[in-house]
């Protein structure tokens, strides 16, 4: 089928980069509302998975987000994802900092073992 073939097609960096050259690129972006600043980092913008590439969705969802001027659901939706990514952060920081310790602990009790059967060969004849 000729839109799967369409689904499948993926832009890389180097592709989009010459595709952001090109004049005509470069005033549908503006008749879309996307600013020449925002031109500057689109790839990675719209790149949402991190694949390095972006697909026809990824292109279509991105630009229709990226038209006019944020909306107070945009910034919502912006502020509670933040959140919760911090939130995670410190759950990770707090399960990494409880694994420190007991991994210092057992450190611990390892030299203390190894200490105590030194001293026990060392005072054997």
């Amino acid at each position: 089928d000729d839109l799967d073939c369409l689904l499948g097609i993926e832009l890389t960096p180097e592709f989009f980069d010459h595709l952001r050259g090109l004049s005509e690129f470069q005033n549908i972006l503006r008749d879309l509302d996307i600013s020449d600043e925002e031109q500057l980092d689109l790839f990675d913008t719209l790149d949402v998975d991190g694949s390095g590439a972006i697909d026809l969705e990824e292109l279509i969802q991105g630009i229709a987000k990226l038209r006019g001027d944020a909306r107070r659901s945009d910034i919502v939706s912006v502020s509670l994802m933040v959140r919760s990514l911090q939130a995670n952060i410190e759950s990770i920081e707090r399960h990494v900092r409880k694994q420190h310790k007991a991994q210092r602990q057992a450190l611990d009790l390892l030299r203390a073992s190894a200490s105590c059967g030194q001293r026990k060969s060392d005072s054997t004849p």
